[in-house]
């Protein structure tokens, strides 16, 4: 602990070797409570950095115990050290509370080449499903939706109505294959046989393709907003557990304006 302790009360900090023999401690508990011990020997952005790695390596340790709790009053004049574990908690909440409903949308979107997408090609996948639906409707770029087109059609007399159904069947294959029948049902959107699909008025026609635009397009801008804010979420926990130190290059300070901007930021 001696020499460990050398090294993390050092002022230039060596992420890379502390990051490397936190990794390898074969007692967790023991250190983080040596550590913690130890504050008074070391900086609090020091100890961050150190609290920082050890969750990085260790966070099972955090999830069986409130180091919060545990640590209020060692850490109550370490701001520093103290935001660390209490960002930790706070981003974890918010993850899991994410990952909960995400579940729910994984049970009922049965999409075997979405979920093996990492999290940020899922984004961009949900973001060309969004624009591939619209774009059944016509209005991917924006303009009138189909079925107010469908609608003036419909009270055409010219029009040939076995044509447009012909084309609302097309339409409404795709849309199944893109979401499933899970989804249709959990949306209580009734799914329909081809048999019955003729049989429709044609008022119940536009109610139909209606109730699934409306559904659909909420959904999506629902699911999109989620899977954005855990990516989010997921780069937060990233950043706040792989500290890096920041080295500002004063050739590049040629004003007494930027000075005072990064005497600002400093002491924020």
């Amino acid at each position: 602990m001696d020499n460990i302790k050398k090294n993390y009360s050092d002022f230039k900090i060596d992420i890379k070797k502390i990051n490397l023999e936190i990794s390898l401690i074969k007692n967790p508990r023991v250190f983080l409570f040596n550590l913690v011990s130890w504050r008074y020997e070391l900086t609090d952005i020091n100890l961050s950095i150190c609290l920082r790695l050890f969750l990085k390596h260790h966070s099972i340790i955090a999830f069986e115990h409130n180091l919060k709790k545990i640590f209020k009053d060692e850490l109550s004049d370490y701001k520093k050290s103290w935001n660390v574990l209490k960002d930790f908690y706070k981003l974890m909440d918010k993850k899991f509370a994410l990952i909960f409903i995400l579940k729910k949308w994984h049970s009922v979107y049965s999409n075997k080449v979405f979920w093996k997408l990492p999290i940020d090609e899922q984004n961009d996948y949900l973001q060309l499903t969004k624009e591939r639906f619209f774009g059944i409707y016509d209005c991917s770029k924006g303009g009138i939706p189909y079925y107010v087109k469908l609608s003036s059609l419909l009270k055409n007399v010219n029009t040939n109505r076995n044509v447009l159904m012909e084309n609302g069947i097309c339409r409404l294959k795709i849309i199944l294959e893109m979401f499933g029948p899970k989804l249709f049902q959990s949306l209580d959107i009734p799914l329909i046989s081809i048999k019955d699909y003729w049989k429709l008025t044609n008022e119940k026609l536009l109610k139909y393709f209606i109730i699934i635009f409306e559904k659909f397009s909420e959904l999506l801008k629902q699911i999109i907003r989620l899977f954005n804010s855990y990516n989010l979420i997921c780069i937060q926990i990233k950043n706040l557990l792989n500290p890096i130190i920041v080295k500002i290059n004063s050739d590049f300070i040629d004003s007494e304006t930027e000075c005072k901007d990064i005497k600002l930021f400093c002491e924020n």
